[in-house]
């Protein structure tokens, strides 16, 4: 049977994890359309279809010029982050693409999505917890309506004093304060993939417990088959995870995860090369300059790392 839901990517630049997370999709989605909506740089993966971002960039043109800046993350960063949801809109109507799963880029996904997802299409979306779009199932009019949402709560000035009520706190104003607040609304019918249903659910983000076991500051992963389960604390049960966040810093550690199962040898060459990615060496250098650049930022790592807050 063809694949029905298409998987949709929005990313710009080549970093040094997205060819690991495309071909992990590829991998579990042999026969799926995986569309990457990018820049120039990432038009050499052969096995993903390509999209030139710049053509459907006219919805988040409209967006970009009422949005209003509320977050510790640098203004391009957040920015693009709720760009993307026009952009994926424009993208979807003109092909008119009726059902698609959006992906985020630091995802390892280990689950078909027809299988998974194709039971959910007749809710709204899909969230994480109701809060993270990491994987968020829509229909095409769905989208439409959060976009909506997204738009009229920066152009009028009403809704934007909503806005400025909200609870400022852990980051500010980002796109998944927008899904939580949007979960919460009369007739949105969201899917929680973080729940536990028939003995698998979807990690929220690598860092944060969930109800499972940990290992230092990450998810503890017990490896079957090749596929990744948690233990669920409360049960003592193993539970399949169909897909792993790696959110944040923690994709510059992705290398223990792909290259678990190599041999001794391979594997120690493999992450030797892994550590001295020149890509990957860059973007860890930009991340430093980035959080002390930022006054809020830092402040925001070291309540993290330091104090656990």
């Amino acid at each position: 049977m063809d694949a029905v839901i298409p998987i949709i990517i929005v990313h710009t630049g080549d970093c040094f994890y997205l060819e690991t997370i495309l071909r992990q999709a590829r991998r579990f989605n042999p026969d799926s359309h995986i569309y990457l909506i990018s820049d120039a740089s990432t038009n050499h993966y052969e096995f993903v279809e390509h999209i030139d971002i710049n053509e459907y960039y006219a919805s988040a043109n409209m967006f970009k010029s009422v949005y209003r800046h509320m977050s510790i993350n640098p203004y391009g960063y957040e920015l693009f982050c709720f760009l993307r949801w026009f952009i994926i809109l424009d993208f979807v109507e003109k092909n008119n693409i009726e059902h698609f799963l959006c992906m985020d880029s630091d995802v390892m996904l280990y689950c078909n999505v027809d299988e998974i997802f194709g039971k959910w299409t007749d809710y709204d979306m899909t969230m994480c917890l109701f809060e993270g779009p990491q994987y968020s199932l829509f229909s095409k009019n769905s989208l439409k309506k959060f976009c909506d949402y997204i738009y009229t709560h920066y152009s009028e000035e009403a809704r934007f004093e909503e806005v400025k009520k909200w609870n400022l706190t852990h980051g500010g104003v980002s796109d998944m304060r927008f899904f939580t607040y949007y979960s919460q609304c009369p007739n949105v019918c969201v899917f929680n993939t973080g729940q536990v249903l028939d003995g698998s659910c979807f990690d929220f983000n690598m860092k944060v417990p969930q109800g499972f076991e940990m290992q230092g500051r990450l998810k503890k992963i017990h490896w079957r088959d090749g596929l990744p389960y948690g233990k669920e604390l409360a049960t003592g049960k193993l539970i399949r995870f169909n897909a792993l966040h790696f959110q944040g810093g923690v994709k510059h550690k992705l290398n223990r995860y792909i290259y678990r199962d190599l041999p001794l040898m391979q594997r120690c060459w493999k992450n030797i090369l892994w550590v001295f990615n020149p890509k990957r060496l860059k973007s860890r250098i930009n991340e430093l300059k980035k959080i002390v650049g930022n006054k809020q930022m830092f402040a925001y790592f070291i309540q993290k790392r330091v104090f656990g807050k």
